[in-house]
């Protein structure tokens, strides 16, 4: 398994390179505020009718993260692989642009929203959902054109509804907790407090972005850490200026933080549950804890542009990602969950089940689980954080 899991992260480490809320604020009003006006040129007047699937040109252009893309590095490309039911059906190969993080995807399609952006299916995760679809350039899919639509789980879908449309499908979720070296830590509860123990000085690891606020606001009682008041952002800010000292790395990727905890550089960690994966590969005592203020959940999932001229072919796309098949790759392949809640769980690492509680979905459900959402005073979360880094 470690020689697969160097194989993989090779090919997919910036799959989720890092949700990279710092430096993004600048800007993006202006650009905003620009894009506000701009029209749904590709919408259909009420009453059109579609071209055919036959009569859409096809080479569907595809925004995704990097990682996801032209199947290049799947281990046999015969395999199923994300969208191999749709190249099968349709004949189409997918056209991939990739982005390394969610801000800059976003600051693109926002930069080209008023010209038309040049893609037809966007790849985000939800706490940006609502950025894109205010920005005017999204349409609502038909789920009846994506017969896996059934097999979606409800709750993560809700992610992607807006105003009563479903802008967006959620396709792959994961989780946020602490992981720790069950040989080298005692944890006095499973809370996100092992992340301030003052016991393991310098063998703590912390994720460079800002959302170490929202953990924080979590830890500390604060009723909604994704919007938080002036006075209870400056009371995280100075908890983790005051906890800074230890702190031996801040993380960029998943598999930095596993060979940290290889080297036993760090014994504790923010972490994702595909560095857990890696860890256990590894033949590392590990835990992922289910943190008594709850884990937090992220999401992504698909949206469809307005102007687009692939319409069918992008459900198509799209529900060959939504397959029980496509879902077993992707659970098996990368250490996500996928929403695809008929995944035979007998053909999954029981490390990766463990990880990701796949035989309990309740998992999902608060008080376990906080989903990432929204957070509208981005900016200013940065400019803590930054201060946070910097002290």
């Amino acid at each position: 398994m470690p020689d697969q899991l160097g194989r993989l992260f090779q090919r997919k480490m910036d799959r989720r390179d890092l949700l990279k809320y710092t430096g993004m604020g600048v800007g993006i009003s202006a650009v905003l505020a620009a894009c506000k006006q701009a029209s749904s040129a590709g919408a259909l007047p009420s009453g059109s009718s579609r071209p055919s699937l036959s009569a859409e040109p096809g080479k569907l252009a595809v925004y995704d993260w990097a990682g996801y893309g032209d199947g290049s590095y799947y281990p046999k490309p015969e395999q199923a692989n994300l969208w191999q039911a749709y190249q099968d059906q349709t004949g189409d190969t997918p056209q991939f642009t990739l982005f390394p993080d969610d801000d800059t995807g976003y600051t693109k399609v926002a930069a080209a929203a008023a010209g038309g952006v040049p893609f037809d299916i966007v790849h985000p995760c939800a706490y940006r959902f609502k950025d894109y679809v205010d920005l005017g350039v999204m349409q609502p899919w038909d789920t009846s054109k994506i017969p896996n639509w059934s097999d979606l789980n409800p709750q993560l879908e809700q992610f992607g509804n807006l105003s009563g449309q479903q802008y967006f499908i959620v396709e792959d979720w994961g989780f946020i907790a602490p992981l720790y070296r069950a040989d080298k830590v005692e944890p006095q509860e499973d809370s996100w407090s092992l992340l301030f123990d003052e016991r393991y000085s310098g063998k703590i690891s912390w994720i460079n972005t800002l959302e170490m606020l929202v953990i924080a606001g979590f830890l500390n009682g604060v009723s909604n850490p994704w919007e938080m008041t002036d006075d209870e952002l400056e009371a995280q800010k100075q908890f983790l200026i005051s906890k800074r000292p230890l702190v031996r790395t801040f993380w960029d990727q998943s598999y930095e933080l596993f060979q940290d905890f290889k080297r036993e550089d760090v014994y504790i960690g923010y972490a994702w549950p595909d560095a857990y994966a890696y860890a256990k590969g590894a033949g590392l005592d590990v835990q992922y804890m289910n943190p008594k203020e709850g884990r937090i959940t992220w999401s992504c999932g698909m949206g469809l542009f307005n102007n687009t001229e692939n319409y069918y072919h992008a459900h198509d796309y799209v529900d060959s990602w939504s397959s029980s098949k496509a879902a077993q790759f992707l659970v098996g392949s990368y250490y996500y969950g996928h929403a695809n809640t008929h995944i035979d769980l007998s053909g999954v690492s029981p490390d990766i089940v463990k990880a990701l509680s796949l035989d309990d979905l309740s998992i999902l459900e608060p008080p376990n689980s906080n989903p990432e959402s929204y957070i509208p005073r981005r900016q200013d979360y940065a400019d803590a954080w930054s201060e946070v880094k910097a002290s």
